[in-house]
């Protein structure tokens, strides 16, 4: 396994694999799953550190933690992502439904650190 997935309090940490492709989103959507399962989660933070590819199964992973979080009135969020990436995110229109971890300022940013 290639991703990790962190719960800490009501954050979802995924660190992405290299490649984001339609196996490596079953993987990475079925542990997501379990951990959401642990406990409640608002907030998803999708960390591209390690990532350089991503296809269209990939936007439909974020998308979708979007719209069930959305409904609890949580939010997406994006770091570490690279120039590649962000065009990937800007012409699939994600940026219009998450956030760049980077442009958020607010105590909960610490969390990231803890996990």
């Amino acid at each position: 396994m290639e991703f990790e997935v962190k719960l800490e309090q009501e954050w979802l940490w995924i660190g992405l694999p290299v490649e984001i492709d339609h196996f490596q989103t079953e993987q990475i959507r079925k542990a997501v799953k379990e951990k959401m399962q642990e406990g409640y989660v608002k907030y998803v933070i999708f960390d591209f550190q390690k990532t350089s590819m991503m296809d269209s199964s990939g936007i439909g992973l974020i998308a979708g933690r979007y719209r069930e979080l959305a409904v609890r009135g949580g939010q997406v969020y994006v770091s570490n992502v690279s120039t590649q990436m962000k065009k990937i995110l800007s012409l699939s229109g994600l940026y219009r439904i998450v956030t760049p971890w980077e442009d958020v300022l607010t105590p909960e940013k610490s969390v990231q650190e803890n996990i």
